[in-house]
């Protein structure tokens, strides 16, 4: 059926805003992530050129979340 499938994400953080827009075949649904992150990234996360995530920055479990047992935290709610 010749379908393509584009996931933009913050799991890794964030750097440049990304727009994929179809070009052809009738397809006008667009993915975006155009918002104002590096001017708006927590002073903890602020990395040259981006935002880095807090599982990066503070290799916690709490930040990561491999132990199954979390909840949002202040910088997931950023994102």
């Amino acid at each position: 059926m010749n379908m393509d499938f584009i996931d933009i994400s913050l799991i890794e953080g964030f750097n440049v805003p990304m727009d994929f827009s179809p070009t052809f075949n009738g397809c006008t649904r667009d993915i975006r992530c155009t918002e104002d992150i590096n001017g708006q990234c927590p002073a903890q996360l602020k990395a040259p050129g981006g935002c880095n995530n807090p599982c990066t920055v503070f290799k916690t479990d709490k930040y990561s979340c491999n132990s199954g047992n979390c909840g949002p935290t202040e910088y997931s709610r950023f994102f």
